[in-house]
């Protein structure tokens, strides 16, 4: 009873620093990237509302990829927290065994690790595709993202726009507009819309229109150029980690798929399936604070050393996964070198709990 109390207790306190931690560290990526995506609406012309939908669809990556380093930093807070109240003490002292927190440990590690292939399998890839979805369907709405002064602007596909003067209300000077077969320019003009279509009125201006033997030469004093047939230049075709994990195995042995994209694949199976192991191995090693009030064990050095180990081992992961994709053999030694590591971390562990029990 006492021992599902303090199952219940390390689960509870470890997944409220979790939550807080990942949302601490994933709301500031979250932020500076609401900042550089901008471009979208500055510089692409999406609607506010596409960005706003984009930048929600994007969150759950964001979450993935910080993920590893969350739970490291809060698994340090959960032993700091304990350490700082004496807990660890208590439990010594009640006859909880070192092995028996070391389990628990291992139950939130297993945990994680669950979390973590359902996020990195599931709801990151699918947000991420309806994101792309998102882009790849929006229409050009706010114009004046096109006609910025000064400046040659191509955000829609086979067009290209340059405006000397324009006073942000609406208003243009000096329009210059280039398409594959006719060159626009102008005096002045104004951006319209009716709700659903943006265009312009030009005034006192020329058109240039190649034909294959001739260039006709049309004045007009006033003219309307319609955006509605041109698209925005957003894809909506989905990356390898966009994909469902099922098209990621199908297409493994598609002869289509050149082999430097096969690569791109295996990585991303990698990163899906076995990199959320490391978790394990990062539990076992963390788990050495628990010898932290081991008079032999100088315990500053203790857990500068196991946070130290901990993000080498997070950024050695990260080269080996990145080489992990050259064939299946790589991928097969990437999963080796992680169960050897698991393996060995926990041997010295035990071999730890060993020595202390003989004093």
């Amino acid at each position: 009873m006492v021992k599902n109390k303090i199952f219940q207790y390390f689960f509870i306190e470890f997944f409220k620093i979790f939550i807080l931690v990942s949302l601490s560290f994933s709301l500031l990526v979250w932020f500076s990237q609401a900042a550089r995506l901008l471009s979208l609406i500055t510089e692409f012309g999406n609607p506010v509302s596409i960005y706003v939908k984009y930048l929600i669809f994007s969150y759950p990556k964001i979450l993935d990829n910080t993920y590893l380093l969350n739970f490291i930093i809060s698994l340090f807070f959960l032993f700091a927290k304990l350490d700082s109240q004496n807990e660890m003490q208590i439990y010594w002292l009640s006859g909880i065994s070192k092995l028996k927190i070391y389990s628990i440990c291992i139950y939130i590690g297993l945990l994680a690790l669950i979390i973590n292939i359902i996020l990195s399998n599931f709801i990151a890839p699918w947000s991420s595709y309806q994101g792309r979805l998102l882009l790849g369907n929006s229409k050009f709405t706010l114009i004046n993202a096109l006609v910025k002064e000064k400046n040659f602007n191509s955000p829609l596909g086979g067009l290209t726009i340059f405006v000397e003067k324009n006073d942000k209300k609406g208003n243009l000077r000096g329009i210059f507009i280039y398409e594959k077969s006719r060159t626009i320019t102008a005096a002045s003009g104004e951006v319209l819309s009716d709700g659903n279509t943006s265009y312009l009125n030009l005034y006192n201006g020329t058109t240039q229109e190649k034909t294959k033997n001739s260039v006709n030469f049309i004045k007009f004093k006033k003219t309307t150029f319609d955006f509605s047939k041109y698209q925005l230049q957003n894809t909506s075709y989905p990356k390898f980690n966009e994909r469902n994990f099922n098209w990621l195995i199908t297409n493994l042995d598609n002869k289509q798929i050149p082999e430097n994209r096969k690569k791109e694949i295996r990585e991303e199976i990698n990163t899906r399936i076995i990199k959320p192991f490391l978790i394990i191995a990062l539990t076992s090693l963390i788990s050495f604070l628990i010898f932290s009030n081991n008079e032999k064990i100088n315990s500053k050095k203790l857990k500068f050393f196991i946070f130290f180990g901990s993000i080498s081992l997070l950024i050695l992961n990260q080269i080996a996964l990145g080489m992990s994709g050259k064939n299946i053999n790589s991928s097969y030694a990437y999963l080796s070198i992680l169960l050897m590591l698991i393996a060995i971390i926990n041997l010295f562990f035990f071999q730890q709990i060993k020595n202390e029990n003989k004093l």
